[in-house]
C-alpha cells in the first residue's frame, strides 16, 4: 500500500509504514537482474503516478536502498537522478521511515 495504516494487535496498535519490493534495489538488481537504469525508469514511473494521485490524498513512495548495491560506483548516479527527479517537485519530500511515522502520528493524533 502507499499510505501508513494503524493495525490493532493483542499488544496494542502498531503503524505499518509503506514498504514495497517494486522500488527495492535487492529485488530489482540482485534478484531480478535489472539494470540501475531500469531502477531509475521504474522509480520515476512509480513516483509520477503516485504524485498524480496525491492531488486527492497523500501518497508515500517507499524506496529501499542498500549501499552495497545501489551505492556501487556504476549505480549511484541513477539513484541520484531519481532523487533529483523527486526533488524537482516542490511539494514532495524525502523522509526516512521514522519521519513518515512521526508525520502520520501528528495527522492521526
Amino acid at each position: 500500500d502507499d499510505q501508513p495504516v494503524t493495525l490493532q494487535t493483542k499488544s496494542g496498535p502498531i503503524v505499518s509504514v509503506p514498504y514495497t519490493v517494486e522500488t527495492n534495489d535487492i529485488t530489482m538488481m540482485a534478484l531480478q537482474h535489472h539494470t540501475a537504469e531500469e531502477f531509475l525508469k521504474r522509480g520515476k514511473d512509480q513516483f509520477d503516478q503516485l504524485y498524480k494521485e496525491s492531488a486527492d490524498i497523500t501518497r508515500v513512495m517507499a524506496i529501499s536502498l542498500h549501499t552495497y548495491i545501489s551505492g556501487a560506483p556504476h549505480r549511484i548516479k541513477y539513484v541520484e537522478a531519481l532523487l533529483d527527479h523527486i526533488r524537482s517537485h516542490e511539494d514532495a519530500v524525502i523522509w526516512t521511515g521514522g519521519e513518515i511515522l512521526d508525520w502520520y502520528k501528528q495527522q492521526t493524533g
